[in-house]
């Protein structure tokens, strides 16, 4: 026996009650993501400003200065997509997955950067990553796939609701992911390995801490953690 919509304007009545749960999760994911990263960006003006300033238009500049932005047109769509109204919700998937490719391949790219300036006298390595970065970034194209058809109105309410899996989602992300965590360790590893810094204890505090390393190496340690994490 089915009974009739209380309140059919609500879009969550249309859906069942794990469902509607889930949906709800995302959206409060979303709005806190956008929340932080608002914060992350207002805090990195001064900084961003003096490299205005101070640096000559590079490519790798030009990388950096367009993965916030990137990140939040990203999250700004994907929490549009969760709270609606919206009129083509294919439409909003592609916007978002389009951003989060150019999101994902610049910050990995400044990444890249990094290995080539620390094994800037090994080419095998740098060819190496260099490959890695074009498969990560053609990997994480695959939230592509799907992103006009896999996003469905709920029942004329103006909100949409992905109605397929999400293994193509789950290759998108763990690619990228994957060529951070190799470029994390590479760098990590070539730091510990050139300056000797003696018992186990030693290279445990200088890996934590960066303590006992030249300011350049602690530098690229921490900064690295910090985009890593």
């Amino acid at each position: 026996m089915s009974f009739p919509i209380v309140n059919p304007d609500v879009y969550l009545n249309y859906l069942n009650s794990s469902v509607a749960s889930e949906y709800e999760l995302d959206r409060n994911i979303n709005l806190a993501t956008l929340g932080a990263l608002v914060w992350d960006i207002l805090s990195s003006l001064p900084a961003d400003y003096k490299l205005i300033r101070t640096m000559k238009l590079s490519f790798s500049l030009s990388a950096y200065f367009m993965t916030r932005p990137a990140a939040l047109a990203m999250v700004i769509l994907a929490v549009l997509q969760k709270t609606g109204p919206v009129a083509e919700c294919g439409l909003i998937a592609t916007m978002v997955a389009a951003f989060q490719v150019i999101s994902s391949a610049t910050a990995s790219y400044l990444f890249l950067k990094r290995v080539h300036t620390v094994y800037y006298m090994n080419r095998i390595v740098k060819y190496a990553f260099s490959f890695l970065w074009l498969v990560a970034v053609g990997t994480s194209c695959a939230v592509f796939s799907g992103a006009v058809h896999d996003y469905i109105e709920i029942a004329d309410t103006k909100h949409c609701l992905r109605n397929k899996g999400w293994t193509a989602l789950s290759v998108a992300f763990m690619d990228p992911f994957l060529f951070d965590t190799l470029v994390y360790v590479a760098i990590t590893w070539k730091i510990l390995t050139t300056h000797r810094l003696g018992p186990r204890q030693s290279c445990w505090r200088a890996l934590w801490r960066g303590e006992a390393l030249p300011r350049l190496s602690r530098a690229l340690l921490q900064s690295g953690q910090q985009y890593y994490l």
